[in-house]
């Protein structure tokens, strides 16, 4: 059964106002356009929007995050990062950029990968968790809303369409992963990933502009916060 949380931002201990921490909702609650009733984004303009209206992590990485982590393994369960959605049905490996899901009377389609943060390290005070997210591809994903409707955690969740071939996964892989690749296969990687049906603007803008530029944006700041920009 999909378990689905919801939450609303809130001053932190972190040093920044977040909506990070979610409770679980068992009846049935609206989706719109730019998520679930009683949700908010503390950023939305980094975290929100039409096209990351919805957060799915895989229940299945707790246990990993648990044995790397050891001495914190009490601390990872479902909606630790911040999600939406968690199930042990799907994952990065058998989801693809472009899938539609039919939940309730909504209809959502994968947009994105998630692009792991500091804030992550920060709620779990483990140093370098968002880095290790990033490089294992143990993200989550992000859902556009085809179709808002009545959702909620006892409603069927099925898969109903693909459209593309690019899982989740293999879009992290290329995006984040081998530096070693030759300049020539990256660019092929990249201008593949770019014409993926169902991928967000914002990751197909991402992409445009590596194959302008032949280079990688920075991720420091994302995955160690301002701070690391400030001194350099």
């Amino acid at each position: 059964m999909m378990r689905v949380f919801t939450g609303r931002t809130q001053e932190t201990e972190m040093g920044f106002p977040s909506a990070i921490f979610k409770s679980e909702v068992f009846g049935e609650l609206w989706l719109g356009a730019t998520g679930l009733e009683g949700d908010e984004q503390a950023s939305p303009k980094i975290h929100g929007g039409t096209e990351r209206a919805l957060l799915h992590y895989p229940s299945i990485h707790y246990v990993w995050w648990a044995n790397r982590y050891p001495e914190k393994r009490d601390l990872f369960r479902p909606a630790l990062f911040g999600e939406n959605l968690s199930d042990s049905r799907w994952h990065e490996k058998n989801v693809c950029i472009g899938d539609i899901f039919r939940w309730g009377d909504a209809i959502i389609q994968i947009s994105q990968p998630r692009s792991p943060c500091y804030k992550l390290s920060r709620r779990t005070g483990c140093d370098g968790l968002a880095l290790l997210m990033q490089q294992h591809a143990r993200c989550g994903w992000l859902y556009r809303v085809l179709q808002p409707g009545t959702v909620g955690a006892a409603l069927p969740f099925r898969f109903a369409e693909r459209v593309s071939r690019a899982s989740v996964h293999e879009v992290m892989s290329l995006m984040f992963g081998d530096e070693n690749r030759a300049p020539s296969k990256k660019r092929e990687d990249w201008l593949r990933l770019s014409e993926t049906e169902g991928l967000s603007e914002r990751w197909r803008k991402t992409l445009l502009n590596r194959l302008e530029s032949g280079k990688i944006e920075s991720w420091e700041a994302r995955l160690a916060g301002p701070a690391s920009r400030r001194q350099n």
